[in-house]
């Protein structure tokens, strides 16, 4: 039987089970739609992905009076963060819960249904940092470019190139950490902004070349990889 893992717990940790789950159909895009005089027929300019649903029903049946368990269960979804499902190899980022009333008629069984909200996106389970040499390869196995999360060591100043994107660091600290998601640099809690010129790197699908020099010795990279 199929399981979930929410936050590293799973239902079964919960003393729950999945009795049903929807599917979950691919990502809407938003469009700006315009029509132009002379033009035949709508231009289009995309603006993005719209987030998905996934649906499950649970069920609890135990030898006792399930009640403080049910009060433990609504805690541990409403702060959820992110699911899998153990039949699989991605996860998906929640951005909202929605918790059904709980059917609990006898005080041993209850039943209901959570809806998440999720990113629109899948995201690659096995996805830890790797150290990538000046002049590799990294490759997105994913099917959409990738925020990666790069580590970078060394001293002073330096270039890091990935695929066409150029940026300029002056590495005063034991390294930094260059987050293309939240579109930000920093060491532990102390921002490093300023000690970056240039874009945030992507990973599109497929192989990336990574160079680097001056004073950077090192990068480590988290792809981040995610499908559609």
């Amino acid at each position: 039987m199929t399981g979930i893992v929410i936050d590293s717990k799973s239902d079964s940790d919960m003393l729950l089970s999945i009795v049903d789950r929807s599917d979950i159909e691919a990502p809407e895009a938003e469009y700006e739609t315009d029509y132009v005089d002379g033009r035949h027929g709508s231009v289009n300019r995309f603006k993005y992905y719209k987030d998905v649903e996934q649906e499950i029903e649970f069920n609890i049946l135990e030898e006792f009076n399930i009640k403080p368990q049910i009060r433990k269960i609504k805690t541990w979804l409403l702060n959820a963060k992110s699911f899998y499902f153990t039949d699989d190899d991605v996860y998906r980022k929640i951005k909202r819960v929605k918790i059904s009333g709980i059917k609990n008629d006898i005080a041993e069984y209850g039943d209901f249904t959570v809806t998440f909200s999720c990113d629109p996106f899948e995201y690659a389970r096995n996805d830890s940092m790797i150290k990538v040499a000046s002049g590799g390869e990294v490759e997105n196995i994913g099917t959409f470019e990738s925020t990666p999360l790069l580590k970078l060591y060394g001293s002073g100043k330096g270039t890091l190139t990935v695929g066409s994107t150029k940026v300029a660091v002056d590495l005063q600290k034991e390294y930094m950490l260059m987050d293309s998601e939240i579109q930000e640099a920093y060491y532990t809690t102390t921002n490093l902004g300023s000690l970056m010129t240039g874009e945030f790197p992507k990973l599109p699908p497929g192989k990336t070349k990574i160079t680097f020099d001056g004073g950077i010795t090192g990068v480590e990279i988290q792809r981040r990889c995610r499908y559609l």
